[in-house]
Parts: structure tokens; sequence; C-alpha cells
């Protein structure tokens, strides 16, 4: 009689911790985000992907079969997180076919989606292979500015239902926030909201240009005293917000590196058009997915990416409370035209997040390089 052979298992945050480690000791990539479609059934105001939820930008998308590749080609170099995105996920026409094929591959799976297309037989087929995690936004929970926001009537009340399901499943999610400009007063009743779900109430700020420059969505920013007042007078602990949390120390940049975050490490994120990129927002330089192996278009990316450094004066080359600032060099390029230069929002909100922990009087970013420069020319 054969004797039974056990899988040996371990927490979650053991076994996250360890593949973390591994992949720093070993240089390699283990996640991984794939846009699958620009194709969305809302055209929210702040959105960076809107401007190509058209059907003239449809066939641009990555074909089925591409995505077939590029699901091999991750899996064979060991990506263990694969989030889904859009647009909406449920747009795209062969939505479940992409998502079976990568669910049988193993990776642990991430859906974003606006939550307001559930329906009964999405709900069960998703029970059938359960996703690692769905993330839905969550940016009010009143009717009228809801469908103002979606600039789709009847959106609210999609939400509301598509929740409700999901709930009843049992399948795990969590609701996501952006505090903006018309919502902020909203926060406690969204957090109410979020309870009720049994879910943490979490939520972030920082809004970026749409992907064709477009600077509209910057309209709904939050104020920077605002952004920091919202997390109750302490930084927020959302991306790089981290990293400032609680410190009472400022320091000068340790690199030169145009980019100082995570970029070029663990992870990559592949557009709709399959161009990749080290984030979902950096578009300083992109490799095609088409032209290029997985493998390949990696290592030349993350080469590139970690070769950018800043070249001329711009504050942001020595800011000593760099760490507190949201600053993307894309985002940088789109809204004042250099990916070097720096953001003045950006500048507000770190002044304001330091300026939080700190005892001490600080100087404006763009104030002190503005001193600087009085004192050499005296």
């Amino acid at each position: 009689m054969h004797s039974e052979r056990t899988i040996p298992t371990m927490q979650y945050g053991a076994f996250s911790q360890r593949v973390h480690e591994q992949a720093a000791a070993h240089q390699s990539v283990i996640k991984a985000q794939l846009e699958l479609t620009y194709r969305c059934n809302l055209h929210c105001r702040h959105c960076y992907t809107d401007p190509y939820n058209s059907k003239e930008f449809f066939p641009r998308e990555l074909t089925l079969d591409e995505i077939h590749r590029l699901l091999n080609e991750m899996q064979e170099i060991g990506i263990v997180w694969l989030n889904l995105t859009g647009g909406d996920i449920f747009m795209h026409p062969q939505f479940f076919e992409i998502y079976e094929a990568a669910y049988r591959k193993g990776f642990l799976l991430q859906l974003y989606t606006n939550g307001t297309l559930f329906t009964k037989a999405t709900i069960e087929r998703l029970q059938q292979m359960p996703p690692f995690i769905i993330d839905i936004s969550c940016h009010s929970v009143t009717e009228e500015p809801f469908d103002w926001f979606t600039q789709v009537p009847g959106s609210f009340r999609a939400f509301v239902r598509g929740l409700e399901l999901l709930k009843d499943s049992r399948l795990p999610f969590t609701l996501k926030t952006k505090a903006m400009s018309w919502n902020k007063d909203e926060m406690p009743a969204i957090r109410q909201f979020v309870e009720s779900f049994g879910q943490a109430f979490e939520f972030t700020t920082s809004l970026s240009p749409r992907l064709n420059g477009d600077l509209s969505s910057l309209t709904y920013r939050v104020a920077p005293d605002d952004a920091v007042a919202l997390h109750g007078g302490s930084p927020a602990a959302d991306g790089v917000e981290e990293r400032c949390g609680g410190t009472t120390e400022l320091f000068a940049p340790h690199t030169e590196q145009l980019y100082r975050c995570g970029c070029g490490t663990d992870t990559i994120h592949i557009n709709a058009w399959g161009q990749l990129g080290t984030c979902t927002l950096q578009y300083e330089r992109r490799v095609s997915l088409r032209a290029h192996p997985l493998t390949d278009a990696i290592e030349i990316l993350f080469q590139e990416i970690r070769a950018l450094r800043y070249q001329g004066n711009s504050p942001c080359r020595t800011c000593e409370i760099h760490s507190c600032c949201d600053k993307k060099p894309s985002d940088a390029r789109w809204e004042c035209g250099t990916a070097e230069a720096p953001i003045p929002y950006d500048c507000d909100v770190a002044l304001a997040r330091a300026q939080s922990v700190l005892p001490h009087t600080l100087i404006h970013p763009l104030h002190r390089i503005r001193m600087d420069v009085q004192v050499h020319n005296d």
C-alpha cells in the first residue's frame, strides 16, 4: 500500500516574503499587470485610459493568440502574481477564455473591475476557478455624483447590484477608493459603506494625466493640505508614500537615477497594445512585445530604465523630501514638458506630508532652488 504524500503548506505572508526574497536574490520578475483592453462601459472623468475607449482604437489591441503567447512566456519566466485589468476586463469579448487559461497556468490572479458588469452567470463562472482577489473601484456611494462621475446614468445601481452578487458569492474582493476634490467630503460615507462589506477602508489621492497627454483629469486633485488631512494629519500609507510615514529625518537622494522606486526590478506592465513597461504609468521607455520575445524585451527595458539619470539641474535631483513625493517621470513629461521637471502639485503634497511629521518648519522644494540661485547670483 502506497503511503500518501502531503504537500507542505505555509501562511500566505511567509510565502510572499520568500518569493520576493528569492526574486531579489536572483533579479527575477514575479509580478505582471496585463491590460486586456481599453474598452469600458463607463467613462470616469479621471480615467487615464478612457481616451482609447473608442472603437477606432480597438483593432490595435492584442489579439487572443498574442495574449495566449504572452501567458505562456510569463509562465516560463516564473511570474507568480498576474493582474488582469483594463478598461474593464469584462468588456473583453474573450475574457473568460483568457482568464481560465491564466488560471490553469497557476498564476495568482488579481482582477481590476468597476463592479457594474457582474451577473449571476459571471459570478458562477468565477466561482468555478476563483481569483486570488477582485479589486473594485468605489469612488462614491451616492447615486447622483456616482453617475455624474462615470458619465453613465444607472451606473450606481449596477454597481450596487454587482456588489451584492459578489458579497453573496464569497469570492474574495476589496474596494479601493481615490479621494478627489468632488468626493472628499463623502469619505466618511464611503468608509462606512466599505466597512459594511467587511472590508478595510483605504484610499489614495494621486491622479495622473491621461495616456494621450490630456490633463483634464488633474482638475479633480484634492488640495495638498487636504491630501494629508484626509489621512488624519499623517502621511498616507500607499505606494511610495510608505517611505515617508513616521520618518523625522531628511536626506538627499542616494542616487541620481530618474526612477528611484522599484521600476526595473521585479514587476512588469503590458498595455493593451502589447507594449512592455515597468509599471502602469511608466511611458519613458516601452518595448513592443510584438517585435520581441518577453525575456528579451524585459532585458532591454530594464537596462534602459536603470540607466536613466537626471541630466539637468532639476530640484528633484537633490530634494530632501523626495521620499514623500508621488512624482512619476512620465507624469512630469506630460504635465511639465520633461520627465526631469518637478511637478509643483506633488512638491506641495510632499511638503505637507513631511511637515506633518517633523517638528520644524521646512522650505518648499521649489523655493529652496530659487534661494540657491539667488545666493549664487549674489
